[in-house]
């Protein structure tokens, strides 16, 4: 009886919270960015050698020229950027992928409310900066983790016939 009541109970609870709506959500409009298969090249046709992005902080010493620094630079491939990073004489090098938005991707670096940290990421299609990695310093060592994730979906329209 009590397997009964219990399970009677576990399938109205289920059915109950399978049936709520909620108005936060998105229309599918919204929440979906369609891009046209090779709407932009893969390759760039010039690479710029200096920095697209930087940020720098000085660490006060007094007998060094010490500083935290980002640099974010283009290489041949669009969506794809180079990541040089320092603090005192630790330099670290890595890479980073944007997401295909159908546009000339645009990154930028914004200075966190920590000492010695700074946020990477890039403006998506309504201008708004998106956020991707963090690189900071924690017990003098240089981190640098993926703080999100964002996926485009790219379709191409095929002919009927």
């Amino acid at each position: 009886m009590k397997q009964i009541i219990g399970t009677s109970l576990l399938c109205i609870i289920f059915i109950a919270g399978c049936n709520s709506s909620s108005d936060k959500s998105k229309s599918p409009e919204e929440a979906a960015i369609i891009i046209p298969a090779d709407s932009i090249s893969e390759l760039r046709s010039t690479v710029r050698k200096e920095a697209v992005a930087s940020h720098q902080q000085k660490v006060p010493d007094e007998f060094n020229n010490w500083k935290f620094a980002v640099h974010l630079y283009e290489t041949e491939r669009r969506f794809h950027y180079t990541v040089r990073m320092q603090y005192k004489e630790l330099r670290i090098t890595d890479s980073i992928n944007i997401p295909n938005l159908g546009k000339e991707p645009i990154v930028a670096i914004q200075k966190d409310s920590l000492p010695y940290s700074c946020t990477i990421g890039f403006l998506d299609n309504k201008g708004l900066f998106k956020p991707y990695y963090r690189a900071n310093v924690q017990k003098e060592q240089l981190r640098f983790k993926k703080i999100a994730a964002y996926g485009v979906g790219v379709y191409k329209k095929v002919a009927d016939g």
